[in-house]
């Protein structure tokens, strides 16, 4: 789930040794630093089996017109790109300290709702607790690499979004006008895309026609937001083309 609402970050903070307050900061912007994987480290296919199958058939269409809906992204934070002291303690709901991490990337975890430590661990909202720092998390395992959202699912880079379930429902798929035939960036990219998504998460200001797409990393957001600039797409429901 991503977490945007900010008042579990200050009622949290009592008597912890950070505040959290304001703007996050900018991560270094470096997106082409991130476009390959370390050296020695295997390359991670997002893409969940099936979910790149060719659509039924090259004339098949998608289900009716839903409407404009505003875009925004989202992704997993990563420490390594806040340096800084590690003056804030991240627990588990039963209090137990999980890692202590720079302000910055905790408050960048606290928005996006996944974050992945400098240890290698990927740490994913849990709510609300009664801990010096809420809210809390728990650790992913191997199923769930790139974040847990609504109902358990495990998210999929440039494949799931986050909706208000509201107007969408949770598990259904749907077809994004503006991303059909975008080759989406980063190791955890590298394909065309068809347009089709899922609405696999929630977040706590994704509300109305409002969708927030998966980038994966924050490298891959600023690359997509540079190349296609859209505040808003066309959004229809998946019908043949993503069946």
């Amino acid at each position: 789930m991503r977490w945007l609402a900010p008042s579990f970050v200050a009622a949290g903070l009592a008597g912890c040794t950070a505040e959290i307050t304001g703007d996050l900061p900018d991560a270094p912007d470096s997106p082409d630093s991130r476009d390959a994987p370390p050296d020695g480290a295997e390359r991670i296919d997002a893409r969940a089996p099936g979910v790149d199958a060719p659509a039924v058939g090259p004339d098949a269409g998608p289900g009716p017109i839903l409407g404009t809906f505003a875009l925004t992204y989202y992704w997993v934070t990563l420490e390594s790109d806040y340096p800084g002291a590690a003056d804030t303690t991240l627990y588990d709901r039963s209090c137990v300290a999980l890692a202590t991490v720079p302000s910055a990337f905790a408050q960048s975890l606290v928005i996006e709702g996944t974050g992945r430590l400098a240890d290698g661990r990927t740490l994913n909202y849990a709510g609300a607790c009664p801990c010096l720092f809420s809210p809390c998390f728990v650790v992913l395992d191997a199923a769930h690499p790139w974040g847990t959202g609504a109902d358990g699912r495990a998210l999929v880079p440039f494949r799931s979004i986050a909706v208000d379930p509201t107007v969408l429902a949770i598990g259904a798929r749907y077809w994004v006008k503006e991303l059909a035939g975008v080759t989406m960036p980063g190791a955890e990219g590298g394909f065309v895309h068809d347009g089709c998504v899922s609405a696999d998460d929630t977040g706590g200001h994704i509300l109305g026609m409002h969708i927030d797409f998966f980038a994966a990393l924050r490298s891959n957001y600023l690359i997509l937001d540079n190349r296609l600039g859209l505040a808003a797409v066309t959004l229809y429901e998946g019908g043949a083309r993503c069946p």
